[in-house]
């Protein structure tokens, strides 16, 4: 089976629920928002899951959101699973 962007989301929203937001694709890249509270929680299911398989962190990046009352900061991780040559934002 190819992993889908359709099928990470599924499993990211099967495992998570409604935590996860803001599901977005951007140039074939799946990207969404988790609280800061679940970020390591989430991580670690897409790095132990056996088909997601995230096992390599590209980029790690801080942003900053001036205009955004009590959201003014954000870390951006980028991830790769290798061997479906897939990317997540």
């Amino acid at each position: 089976m190819s992993l889908t962007n359709e099928h990470i989301q599924h499993r990211l929203t099967e495992k998570f629920g409604e935590v996860l937001t803001e599901f977005a694709e951007s140039f074939g890249m799946l990207s969404f928002a988790a609280p800061k509270d679940h970020n390591l929680k989430v991580l670690q299911f897409l790095y132990d899951d056996a088909e997601l398989k995230f096992t390599f962190l590209t980029d790690l990046t801080g942003v900053h959101y001036p205009d955004r009352k009590n959201e003014e900061l954000a870390v951006v991780y980028h991830l790769h699973n290798f061997q479906d040559n897939v990317r997540l934002r």
